[in-house]
C-alpha cells in the first residue's frame, strides 16, 4: 500500500517531534543529576574543617561502610591476619574480617576518605604514647629519652602518675600526669591508657601507636609500616604474646564465653578510622569502665573492644618484638627491620639483643647499642652518651 505525499510528510514530522522530546527530557535529567551532585559536594565542602557541635551525634549518617565483612561463628576465632615480610610500599590487597558490620561514618572520617589517602603517612601524622610510672623516670624513661625519642620529639608523649618538672621541661611539656595510681594493677593500667586514648583523639592525628617504657622503637621502620595502610580504614596492628586467643566470661551474657586476640605492650597501632568507632566504648573514661567489668589489664581491654565489640581483627606484624620473645636470637643484621625491641631478665638469664657496642656495665639493656648501630657510628654515639 502506497502512502500519499501528505501522509508521508505528516508521519516524518511526528517522528522528528518525538525524537526532539526525548532529547529534551534526557538533557533535563542529566542537568538535574549534576545540580544534585553539586549540592552534595557543596555541603561536604562546607563541612570540611568545621568542628562537630556539642549537640551533634557521634556518628553522622553519611553513607554505608564500603567494606563488607564476613560473618563468623561465635565459637570460632580465626588466627590474626599475618603480614610478614611485606615490601615497603606494597598494597595490602586482602584481609581477613571476622564479623558482619556496616558502621556509619563520622563527619571527620568521611572528610578523611574524600582525601583518598592523597599523601603517604608521615612521622607528623603519628601520635606516639609511652606508658610509664614515676618509679621508672630515672631508669627506663631516661633510656628512652637518650635513644629513640631523639628521632620523634614532637610526636611522643609520656603518660605517667607523677609530676616531674625536669622531664616535663626537657620534653617540651610532653609528660602527662594522668593522676592514676602508681601501682601496676589493671585499674591503674587501664586508667593511663584511657587518658592516652582521649589525648590521641584530641590530637586529630592519623595513627595512635602505644608503647611501654621498656620498649625501643625504630622510628623510621614504624613510619614505613604505617605508609602501607590507609588511616581511614579499620586497622589494629600489633603482635599477640599468646598462641591462643584470650577467653573470658561474657559480662553481658552470663554463662557464655568470649574469645579474642590482643596485642601486647611491645606496641600496637590503631588507625583513625577504627579509633573513631572505638569512641563509644573507650572514649571519656569508658575504657577503664570496661576493664573493671572484665577484670583485665589495658592491652586485653583494647583487644576486647576492637576484636569482640567492633569485629575488627588484629593484623599481626612480626616486627613488634617484646621481652616475651627470645631477643638474643635476633642478629645485628636484622635490627633495621625490627619495629620494636625490649629487654628483660629471668633469673640469671638476660633476654636482650645480641649487638656489639657499649659494655654491659654501661648498657645492660643494649638499647643504647641498638640505637648507635642503627643511626650513628659507635664513636659518635659514645661521645653523645658521655657528653
Amino acid at each position: 500500500m502506497r502512502l500519499s505525499l501528505r501522509k508521508a510528510v505528516t508521519l516524518a514530522a511526528f517522528v522528528a517531534a518525538l525524537l526532539l522530546v526525548n532529547v529534551l527530557i534526557g538533557f533535563k535529567l542529566s542537568f538535574s543529576g549534576i545540580e544534585n551532585s553539586e549540592k552534595v559536594l557543596g555541603h561536604l565542602r562546607h563541612d570540611n574543617g568545621e568542628p562537630l557541635s556539642s549537640g551533634s551525634p557521634l556518628h553522622d549518617s553519611l553513607g554505608q561502610d564500603v567494606q563488607s565483612r564476613q560473618q563468623r561463628s561465635a565459637k570460632s576465632v580465626p588466627r590474626p591476619f599475618l603480614i610478614d615480610n611485606l615490601e615497603p610500599g606494597a598494597e595490602v590487597k586482602s584481609r581477613i574480617s571476622n564479623g558482619a558490620q556496616k558502621g556509619k561514618l563520622s563527619t571527620e572520617l568521611a572528610k578523611s576518605q574524600r582525601l583518598s589517602h592523597a599523601r603517604p603517612t608521615e612521622l607528623g601524622d603519628i601520635f606516639i604514647s609511652v606508658k610509664t610510672s614515676g618509679k621508672f623516670h630515672a631508669t627506663r624513661l631516661q633510656l628512652v629519652l637518650q635513644t629513640w625519642y631523639l628521632l620523634a620529639r614532637e610526636q611522643t608523649y609520656f603518660f605517667t602518675d607523677k609530676d616531674d618538672p625536669a622531664i616535663s621541661q626537657s620534653t617540651g611539656g610532653h609528660l602527662v600526669n594522668t593522676n592514676c595510681t602508681p601501682s601496676h594493677t589493671r585499674q591503674s593500667l587501664c586508667c593511663k591508657t584511657s587518658v592516652e586514648f582521649d589525648a590521641y583523639l584530641a590530637s586529630k592525628k592519623r595513627w595512635m601507636c602505644h608503647f611501654d617504657d621498656d620498649t625501643y622503637v625504630n622510628i623510621p621502620e614504624l613510619v614505613d609500616l604505617l605508609k602501607r595502610y590507609k588511616h581511614t580504614e579499620d586497622w589494629y596492628l600489633g603482635k599477640p604474646s599468646l598462641r591462643h586467643p584470650m577467653e573470658v566470661n561474657d559480662v553481658y551474657n552470663p554463662g557464655a564465653k568470649v574469645t579474642f586476640w590482643f596485642a601486647t605492650g611491645s606496641g600496637f597501632c590503631v588507625s583513625r578510622g577504627l579509633a573513631l568507632k572505638m569512641m563509644p566504648h573507650a572514649g571519656g573514661g569508658r575504657l577503664k569502665a570496661i576493664g573493671d567489668k572484665l577484670r583485665l589489664p589495658d592491652d586485653c581491654v583494647i583487644g576486647y573492644i576492637i576484636e569482640h565489640l567492633l569485629k575488627t581483627q588484629l593484623t599481626v606484624i612480626e616486627g613488634f618484638r617484646s621481652h616475651l620473645e627470645a631477643l638474643w636470637l635476633i642478629k645485628s643484621t636484622q635490627l633495621k627491620k625490627q619495629i620494636t625491641l625490649s629487654y628483660s631478665k629471668y633469673g640469671d638469664k638476660e633476654n636482650v639483643v645480641n649487638v656489639a657496642g657499649f659494655s654491659h656495665e654501661e648498657d645492660p639493656t643494649r638499647m643504647k647499642s641498638v640505637h648507635c648501630h642503627l643511626f650513628s657510628t659507635f664513636r659518635e654515639c659514645k661521645k653523645i652518651q658521655h657528653a
